[in-house]
């Protein structure tokens, strides 16, 4: 019997451990072809050389448009692409539609994706929405892009409520009470604080010749709009909502320096911290500061109070003013301090955790920017992008691929002047008359309808409509509430 025999029971043995051999070879060469594949390594086909390839998704608003890499044609968005790392550029092409274009590198491995395209029509086609005989000087737009209301010329208390949802429905009447806002005989203006999530409450400020006092108004209840300033028997310098919510307030003085917490049900005030300089309030409890309340002579210090505790985040040399903000993105915290009179953004990363965890101030940020004088800072609708702004001098800082662009417009731009966010990769401004929207990075800027240089353009939910405080199209010397369609016929 075979099984019996050493010398075939030895050969069988010896078969065995090569078979095994072979298999555990067979399986690590097909993990190592899925690793390098995971990679993004290839073989070209016709050269036999080993590339490495890259990711590349794209899509655009409207859907449909052609792309095309370095001139050649790849066919229609929605596109997934597995190209060779190498820099392209890539040109999105609809008819009737502006085109758009940009280079970029890409690394092998690595994921490029250009989900966020918006391709302006060619022609625009611009109609009158509401008519007034004088130009407006206020309006503000829900945080949906669902409702704009629009001051009447001559009233700061009754306002025009448009549905951008429904360009065809005619506006609603919000007549706030005689009593909301305190009597002047002088010049007045309202300025738009901050919408509620509810897209209800919106907090604006109300200069008048006897100071600033901010006002709740709700558009769908104006009844219930009430005055912060007579509610708490106070004059706060600023005001901000707590969380969102349009009951529950931060009240700053600035001859003070203190910083409280107003329950508007309760009609109660709390006060939290003191010698607080400049602020910016974050969720529920959190607050990044600036404070003159150092150890160090000549600095000011930055911190965060979580509702419970202050921590410290770093000393700077002491200035008069910081711009601040604070946002979260893919599961980090960022905060963004920049010294009014210095040269560079501060961006940190998760700096309250790492405060909690040393009693010893964050040595460095997490990244800076250079940027002289900056007199704003901001974040993308998605977090994903911080941009600072001087003027007509931006410099921006993607979070997501950990790049930082700087560029200039050359356009006049006053330093009071904002760009604002129209979305989470596009900013808008009014510059020369007219609404301009470029990229986080400064190109593909796109010149769209007439505006007045002091309100704000606005967007519909779709982004197929464009609204706007400008001349009347129809009836020369008068304004309108214009729209513009942003869909090509």
């Amino acid at each position: 019997m075979d099984f019996l025999d050493p010398s075939k029971k030895r050969a069988r043995s010896i078969r065995l451990f090569v078979g095994y051999i072979l298999v555990a070879i067979a399986v690590a060469a097909a993990s190592l072809i899925l690793l390098l594949q995971a990679y993004g390594y290839d073989v070209n086909r016709q050269t036999g050389q080993v590339i490495q390839n890259g990711l590349v998704f794209v899509s655009a608003h409207p859907a449909g448009a052609n792309v095309s890499l370095n001139g050649v044609n790849k066919g229609r968005t929605d596109l997934r692409l597995t190209i060779p790392a190498a820099q392209y550029t890539i040109s999105l092409t609809q008819p009737g539609y502006r085109d758009w274009k940009r280079t970029f590198t890409l690394d092998g491995g690595g994921i490029e994706r250009l989900s966020y395209p918006v391709l302006f029509p060619v022609k625009l086609t611009t109609k009158d929405l509401q008519l007034y005989g004088e130009a407006p000087v206020f309006a503000t737009s829900s945080p949906d892009h669902h409702w704009l209301l629009v001051e009447q010329p001559g009233s700061l208390t009754e306002f025009d409520n448009f549905d951008l949802g429904d360009p065809t429905k005619v506006s609603t009447l919000v007549s706030l009470p005689k009593d909301v806002l305190s009597a002047s005989t002088g010049a007045q203006t309202l300025k738009t604080v901050e919408w509620s999530t509810d897209n209800r409450h919106v907090l604006v400020q109300h200069d008048y010749s006897g100071g600033t006092e901010f006002i709740m108004i709700d558009r769908q209840d104006p009844a219930s709009s009430f005055n912060v300033n007579k509610l708490f028997g106070l004059s706060p310098t600023n005001v901000a909502l707590r969380n969102k919510h349009y009951d529950q307030l931060y009240l700053y003085d600035g001859s003070s320096k203190t910083l409280q917490t107003a329950d508007v049900k309760a009609k109660l005030t709390a006060p939290i911290l003191d010698k607080v300089i400049d602020f910016k309030a974050y969720g529920a409890n959190t607050v990044l500061y600036a404070t003159d309340d150092s150890a160090t002579p000549g600095k000011n210090a930055i911190r965060v109070w979580d509702g419970k505790q202050s921590y410290l985040i770093h000393y700077y040399p002491a200035a008069s003013g910081y711009a601040l903000d604070m946002a979260g993105y893919n599961g980090d915290t960022y905060m963004v301090v920049a010294p009014k009179n210095g040269g560079q953004v501060y961006i940190y990363k998760n700096a309250l955790e790492q405060a909690k965890r040393s009693s010893k101030l964050i040595p460095a940020p997490f990244i800076d920017l250079r940027l002289d004088q900056p007199g704003f800072v901001s974040f993308s609708d998605t977090a994903q992008f911080i941009l600072a702004q001087n003027g007509d001098h931006f410099a921006a800082y993607d979070a997501q691929t950990n790049q930082r662009y700087y560029y200039e417009l050359k356009d006049q731009i006053e330093p009071t002047q904002q760009a604002t966010w129209m979305d989470g990769n596009r900013l808008v401004m009014v510059l020369a008359g007219k609404t301009v929207v470029f990229d986080y990075d400064g190109i593909n800027k796109q010149t769209l309808s007439a505006s007045q240089p002091d309100v704000l353009p606005f967007f519909n939910q779709a982004y197929s409509g464009l609204y706007n405080i400008a001349p009347s199209v129809d009836v020369p010397g008068h304004f309108a509430l214009t729209r513009t369609e942003l869909v090509a016929k």
